[in-house]
């Protein structure tokens, strides 16, 4: 069984949660996948587009795989298993439910709206890029997250200071989906501090099995 890891906004696969899930699944011989999501890049990026990507890639695997995303990444995760893609288990890092509302409506976006551009910096790229306004006429397809129902067993972590994503994004998300349950840590939204990654952890040794022991 693959596991597969969503980045999420400005970011890319080898970020720190990247490759901390890249080097968990060397360490158990698992074959992993992390695609990169900037579709069809970051000027251009559409979340139809990121969707249809992962929708694609969990269609062509031979079985369910584990998915674990992160913010952007993890609404991205969910919208492919909403529109029926099939996964065994999804793991969502402060997934970004909410994320088309709040930037149709929300004050801190009105610029964008108003502009149809937003410099950004990329932290993957390590530096700033122009989001072009075809996010824009796309948020509204997505804007219904706040509905979704999930028929499959999944662990939320979200961080009790985070700035970015609400957490009372994913409570609601766990209230209405009784195969969820959440994990709230003492963390803001990067989730990277020494608890959250062991949660991580340990989120994905429920889901795949314990390692291996000590030789």
């Amino acid at each position: 069984m693959d596991l597969i890891y969503l980045h999420g906004f400005a970011s890319g696969p080898w970020g720190a949660k990247g490759t901390h899930c890249r080097a968990w699944a060397r360490a158990r011989h698992l074959p992993f996948q992390a695609p990169d999501l900037n579709l069809p890049d970051f000027e251009h990026l559409t979340l139809s587009a990121q969707v249809e990507a992962v929708t694609a890639l969990l269609g062509a695997l031979a079985e369910p795989p584990v998915v674990v995303g992160s913010s952007m990444g993890g609404l991205v995760a969910a919208a492919a298993v909403h529109r029926g893609a099939q996964v065994s288990r999804l793991i969502l890092l402060a997934p970004a439910f909410g994320f088309a509302r709040r930037r149709l409506q929300g004050r801190r976006w009105a610029g964008y709206r108003r502009r149809g551009t937003l410099p950004t910096y990329h932290f993957a790229q390590e530096k700033w890029l122009t989001l072009g306004p075809q996010l824009l006429p796309d948020l509204p397809l997505w804007r219904d997250d706040d509905q979704w129902r999930l028929e499959v067993p999944v662990t939320v972590l979200h961080g009790r200071r985070d700035d970015m994503v609400p957490l009372a994004e994913s409570e609601a998300f766990v209230a209405r989906n009784p195969g969820a349950r959440l994990v709230v840590l003492e963390d803001d939204h990067g989730l990277l501090g020494e608890a959250s990654l062991r949660a991580l952890d340990e989120s994905l040794e429920e889901a795949f099995g314990p390692g291996p022991g000590p030789a």
